[in-house]
């Protein structure tokens, strides 16, 4: 499975059409943005920083919205993920049945004279140089403005052949002319209310992260449960298998890979200014080395071999308060190489190394190794104490650019 896009190179656009002038009101909207916002925000679930989420609210001017999609997709790193969110009504062109997402004035007979035409993002996307790239259409498809549109038997299906983008996953609900759409009395339209579910909740048994596949699988699930229309995933190049954010339920039975950072207020001396990448996690318990350690020179009787691949000049970095006399060799996997034996993966290509292994057998596998002297080590259900109180904190930092 991929990792999750970095927080820090990517890109997330939250465009909601709340209020018309021409079309009924969905103010379950700009709920859906605040808290989809919200939720990709939260360190737990991904983290983006939140001037790299922005939201566009009732926003009239077609060329503004435009501007902002474009703008976010030209600045998406190499190992960002650009993600684009439209609630609203969906509109389809009459002239040329081209998808038109319609903003504030937008008129059903006329909506491309000031609505937002789907090509615009399409071209956006496209263009950009994010590797992985997710739209997500929550349309309400306006059936009673376009009698003929609601006649349609798989209105999904239609909305998705015109919103289909290369290299990215595009996940839509569009319903025709259906007060499913924002149920009374529900704060969120049906489709996003169980897409934040899914988000916030995540799988229990599942996988680490939620991909963009099992999300839809989950949503569709509940929809269709409760009698609304089923939403439709469409992808290229494997764009289903994205992942978006963590699964929250999976994160409370494992966080091992996960980087911890100690609270400032936190008692615990050992913890200060502590950032801890956690090396295992299971019912006996976790084991942790802080990565941001006081670095100390190698003992001269360390093995000469050894002290070779890891280089010069060798260092040896603090890593907690248990078994200082010891040392725990973390290592990084060139791409394209297998693991070997005595290799126990942590995260991605990053894991731990056995040194009883014969260097030579290993030169070509590891990009680089680094070592620490001593760890930090908690008994079962402490290590979630301490996240639970605060006392330690999920983030998404890629300390020296191991990872």
């Amino acid at each position: 499975m991929d990792e999750l896009a970095d927080p820090q190179t990517s890109q997330v656009v939250l465009i909601g059409a709340a209020e018309y002038q021409h079309l009924d009101a969905l103010p379950a909207v700009r709920r859906n943005v605040t808290d989809l916002c919200a939720a990709l925000v939260d360190h737990a679930l991904w983290g983006i920083p939140e001037d790299r989420c922005q939201t566009v609210v009732d926003e009239v001017s077609p060329t503004a919205v435009g501007r902002a999609v474009r703008q976010a997709a030209a600045s998406v790193g190499p190992d960002g993920l650009l993600l684009v969110y439209y609630a609203g009504h969906g509109l389809i062109d009459p002239a040329d049945g081209n998808l038109i997402l319609a903003l504030p004035e937008c008129e059903p007979e006329v909506p491309h004279e000031a609505g937002l035409p789907y090509e615009w993002i399409r071209r956006a996307a496209a263009g950009s140089s994010a590797p992985r790239r997710v739209v997500i259409l929550d349309c309400c498809y306006a059936g009673r403005a376009s009698p003929e549109m609601a006649a349609q038997t798989t209105p999904t299906d239609a909305v998705a052949d015109r919103a289909e983008i290369d290299k990215t996953c595009l996940f839509v609900s569009a319903p025709a002319n259906r007060t499913a759409v924002a149920p009374e009395g529900e704060p969120y339209t049906a489709f996003t209310g169980e897409l934040l579910r899914v988000i916030r909740a995540g799988l229990v048994g599942g996988e680490p992260l939620l991909t963009m596949d099992v999300i839809w699988r989950q949503v569709r699930a509940a929809l269709s449960a409760r009698g609304y229309e089923r939403p439709e995933l469409r992808e290229r190049n494997s764009g289903g298998s994205i992942p978006l954010v963590r699964n929250a339920a999976a994160r409370r039975e494992n966080l091992t890979g996960a980087i911890l950072v100690a609270d400032p207020t936190a008692a615990d001396a050992d913890l200060h200014q502590a950032s801890i990448l956690v090396l295992r996690h299971d019912a006996t318990g976790a084991l942790g080395v802080r990565l941001n350690g006081r670095l100390m020179a190698l003992p001269d009787e360390f093995g000469a071999d050894w002290r070779e691949r890891i280089g010069e000049p060798a260092r040896v970095r603090d890593g907690g308060p248990i078994a200082r006399d010891g040392f725990i060799a973390l290592a990084l996997m060139r791409p394209g190489t297998r693991p070997p034996l005595r290799f126990t993966t942590v995260r991605g290509r990053l894991g731990v190394l056995s040194l009883s292994i014969e260097p030579e057998t290993v030169q070509h596998t590891f990009a680089w190794v680094r070592l620490f002297s001593g760890y930090f080590g908690w008994g079962p259900g402490e290590l979630e104490s301490y996240v639970d109180s605060g006392a330690l904190k999920l983030t998404d930092q890629r300390p020296f650019g191991w990872f």
